[in-house]
C-alpha cells in the first residue's frame, strides 16, 4: 500500500506588504492565499488542522488532507486567510505566542521586520468556535536551544497559560524558528503535547516523528505552480535535510 503522504503548509502572516517589506517571505498577498485554497479545493484536498493530520496517520484514512499551520497568531488570519478557510470548508491550526497575546511581534523588531499586531483571547476564542485549533509557539518565541532559556516556562507554562484563558486543551506545538534538540522535545512530551512541528522541508507521512513534523513553506514568492509542485510532487521532500 502506498504511504500517506500530507503536506503539512507553513504560513505566517496573509497581508499585502510593499516591495521595501524586510523579509517580505514571512507574508502571503491575501490573493494569492485565496487562490492557494482553491487550487487545494479543485483538487479535492481539504485543509485541516495538525492534529487531524496526525489522527488521520493513526487511522490510515485515505482522504486527501494538507494540513494549514500559521505561526505566530497574526490578527491578520482572522480578516485574510479565514474567509477563504470558511468558503471551502477548512480548518488549520494557529500557533499563538502566549505571553504576548494581544500584542505583536517583538521578537522581530532587532532584525528590522514591521511590527505586525497579534491576536487577543477573544480573536483566539473565534477561531476555536470556526473549528480551528490553537497550537503553542512557547511563551516568548525565544530560541529554545539557547543556553539560558528556560524551557519549563516556555513550554510547559505557555501550554497552561493558553489552556486556561481558552479554556481547551492544546495539543501541538511549534519550535520558534526551527530550534529545537533532545531535551527540547523531552520538554514539550512531557508538558503533554501530543506533536510538535519544525522547519524542516518535507511534506509529512506516518514515518515521521510525531515531535518532529516537517513541513512546506509558503511564501510571497510562492507562485501557482511552485505551490502546485510543492504540494504534489517531491520538491520539497529532496530538501528534508539539505
Amino acid at each position: 500500500m502506498e504511504k500517506q503522504i500530507i503536506p503539512i503548509l507553513m504560513y505566517h502572516s496573509i497581508q499585502s506588504v510593499p516591495r521595501t517589506e524586510v523579509m517580505r517571505s514571512l507574508h502571503v498577498h491575501p490573493k494569492s492565499f485565496a487562490l492557494q485554497m482553491w487550487i487545494l479545493k479543485i483538487l479535492g484536498y481539504r485543509g485541516c488542522s495538525v492534529s487531524e493530520a496526525t489522527a488521520s496517520f493513526r487511522s490510515g484514512t485515505t482522504e486527501k488532507l494538507v494540513a494549514l499551520t500559521f505561526d505566530d497568531g497574526y490578527k491578520n488570519f482572522l480578516t485574510n486567510a479565514m474567509p477563504a478557510l470558511k468558503k471551502y470548508g477548512f480548518s488549520a491550526t494557529v500557533y499563538a505566542v502566549s505571553d504576548l497575546v494581544d500584542t505583536s511581534n517583538r521578537w522581530d523588531s532587532k532584525n528590522g521586520i514591521s511590527d505586525n499586531k497579534l491576536m487577543d483571547y477573544s480573536d483566539l476564542r473565534m477561531c476555536v468556535s470556526e473549528g480551528i485549533e490553537v497550537g503553542c509557539h512557547s511563551s516568548t518565541h525565544t530560541s529554545l536551544t539557547a543556553e539560558a532559556v528556560e524551557l519549563a516556562r516556555e513550554v510547559t507554562f505557555a501550554k497552561e497559560t493558553l489552556e486556561n484563558n481558552l479554556n481547551i486543551c492544546i495539543y501541538t506545538f511549534c519550535y520558534p524558528y526551527g530550534h529545537f534538540n533532545d531535551s527540547v522535545i523531552n520538554e514539550v512530551s512531557n508538558a503533554g503535547y501530543k506533536s510538535a512541528t519544525t522547519m524542516i522541508r518535507s511534506r509529512a507521512t506516518a514515518n515521521d516523528d510525531g515531535f518532529c513534523l516537517p513541513r512546506v513553506p509558503i511564501t510571497w514568492h510562492t507562485l501557482p505552480h511552485l505551490f502546485l509542485a510543492k504540494v504534489l510532487t517531491k520538491y520539497e521532500d529532496v530538501r528534508k535535510y539539505s
